[in-house]
């Protein structure tokens, strides 16, 4: 390299490989005398992007500095900030470095990277913020130090969902408690789900059991995911038993034994084929039955999913099997 001249230096610097310029290469596997040698010695861009890999998924359009954020390595970050990087530039899907070392849990290249001005409500094309992928990635520690210098508790994604709904998905009960402390609101997202419905569909009884005795919980809605739980114990974890438990709950919760008026369920149509024309239960003792008979318990959950989502049934019930799905959806991509 010592009789290549200024010019071709720099030339050598934005040549790529499979994608990748070599500072983008460098800065992905943490060589920081190598990132100096090209900044000071080669001008490299520090803000060309490529192509690089992570956890197996290719990330396009990815700076150095993101690169450097995702695998966790600080003193790369100050190098490149020290160069003129910036700190808010962007993956083709508006990832930001700072969401990239909230997604892996990288605390101190977070803090570095805000007290440097990163922007903590830039969102990724889903609308995802970082608050946000802190929270379904269950970093209690960052998404603390979020909440602390004024992340949005309430930012909806472009599907409506908030910070809620990833810790419902994710099952970090003790993220939820901070948001509830920031005054993070239970609403609803674009598919008509709140944060205690999400954790019913997708098994975390720690939050379910949290947020049915809040008062902020309607019965009604408690009600509904109590018997979206038990359907979730037996298509999800097959526990018949388990599912059992949680309809009786349901039920006496919809029919108690005081003055409490009934929450009549809704008029059910016909019998279809679909359902083996099943119908779902509206007596205890018609509910005790069906232990017996595991394949009347299946069939129970896909009523009761069918009640409750309708066409949108189909996506819950996918949900929480296909974690690497969702993340990608939610994450670096």
């Amino acid at each position: 390299m010592c009789n290549k001249s200024p010019q071709e230096l720099e030339a050598l610097a934005e040549e790529k490989t499979q994608g990748g310029t070599p500072l983008l290469i460098a800065s992905r596997h943490g060589h920081l005398e190598v990132v100096d040698y090209l900044l000071q010695h080669c001008k490299a861009n520090a803000e060309l992007g490529g192509s690089v890999n992570f956890d197996g998924e290719t990330i396009e359009g990815a700076p150095p500095l993101w690169a450097a954020s995702a695998a966790g390595h600080l003193p790369v970050v100050r190098s490149l900030l020290k160069h003129g990087a910036s700190v808010n530039n962007t993956t083709l899907t508006n990832s930001t470095p700072l969401r990239a070392a909230c997604f892996d849990g990288h605390l101190e290249i977070v803090r570095y990277l805000v007290e440097h001005q990163a922007d903590m409500e830039v969102a990724n094309r889903h609308g995802h913020t970082c608050l946000m992928i802190s929270c379904y990635k269950g970093h209690k520690e960052i998404a603390k130090f979020l909440l602390e210098r004024g992340a949005d508790v309430n930012r909806r994604s472009v599907k409506g969902n908030t910070a809620l709904h990833d810790c419902a998905e994710s099952g970090s009960l003790d993220i939820m408690k901070m948001l509830l402390k920031c005054n993070a609101r239970m609403e609803r997202d674009g598919y008509g789900m709140t944060p205690l419905l999400a954790a019913s569909v997708t098994g975390h009884t720690n939050i379910v059991e949290y947020l049915v005795h809040q008062p902020r919980s309607a019965r009604k809605e408690r009600v509904d995911a109590l018997e979206l739980l038990g359907a979730t114990f037996v298509d999800k974890k097959r526990d018949l038993l388990g599912a059992m438990r949680y309809w009786r709950r349901a039920m006496e919760l919809r029919q108690p034994g005081d003055r409490t008026a009934a929450l009549v369920k809704p008029q059910q149509g016909s019998p279809v084929a679909a359902y083996d024309y099943a119908q779902e239960v509206n007596m205890l003792e018609e509910l005790e039955a069906l232990i017996t008979d595991p394949d009347e318990m299946r069939m129970q959950a896909l009523l009761v999913r069918g009640a409750h989502f309708g066409a949108l049934a189909s996506r819950h019930v996918l949900l929480h099997p296909l974690p690497r799905r969702r993340l990608r959806r939610l994450g670096k991509l």
